[in-house]
């Protein structure tokens, strides 16, 4: 099953190294994991590249990913406050999580979304086509795949905007084809193309992944395959 959830508690451990994103920001923190209770995460305060201790804002939400020997989990939660561990090490205390995410190679998990998304190809002058309205097959935190009525080469230039993103709102992105693949269907054939979003910034990336996650965790409470 792609983007398999798994008990937070079998997977987080003291000691472990995770990653924090806050927010909208871009830039990525270090950290690792002092101490678990049931309600809480103590991490170890990260600091920013000019070595100034990160505090967020009470209630900032964070992304996180926890490094295991062969995988990462990835979740979201909430920073609370600072505190001192044992009296002496400066910490994040966050809401620990029910399930995280597993995924391997640090590649983003495809997951079956409908929304809908204007297309537009770019010429090789620069100019833009006619856009056309379609439907989403699956979305990522870095591709989108598409329905076309009409098969596209690798390769190809393409201005995206898809629409109504929870938490994002609507989100215009150039991409890149990187397959288009035949389905044979009674009222004709049609395509599904495959594409790459590029330049897409860390905060709309966070989004899209956080929406993506609460998608999988609504799908597996209603017994949905993915």
């Amino acid at each position: 099953m792609a983007g398999e959830l798994v008990k937070a508690e079998r997977v987080l451990k003291i000691g472990q190294r995770i990653e924090f994103y806050v927010d909208d920001d871009d830039e990525k923190y270090l950290s690792r994991i002092e101490d678990i209770t049931k309600d809480a995460i103590y991490a170890a305060m990260p600091v920013n590249k000019k070595r100034v201790p990160v505090i967020p804002m009470r209630g900032s939400q964070v992304y996180a990913l926890a490094v295991g020997e062969r995988c990462r989990y990835r979740f979201f939660s909430i920073f609370r406050e600072r505190a001192m561990q044992d009296g002496r090490i400066p910490v994040w205390r966050i809401d620990r999580p029910d399930t995280v995410e597993k995924h391997q190679n640090r590649e983003f998990v495809r997951v079956r979304v409908t929304k809908k998304v204007s297309v537009s190809v770019m010429g090789d002058d620069g100019s833009i086509g006619e856009p056309f309205v379609t439907w989403t097959v699956d979305l990522s935190g870095n591709g989108v795949c598409f329905l076309s009525n009409e098969p596209m080469p690798y390769d190809t230039e393409l201005a995206l905007e898809l629409y109504d993103i929870p938490g994002a709102g609507n989100v215009k992105v150039m991409g890149r084809v990187i397959h288009s693949t035949k389905f044979e269907r009674p009222d004709g054939d049609v395509y599904h193309v495959g594409t790459h979003m590029e330049h897409l910034s860390r905060a709309i990336m966070n989004k899209i992944v956080r929406y993506l996650f609460y998608v999988q965790r609504r799908n597996i409470a209603k017994g949905i395959e993915f």
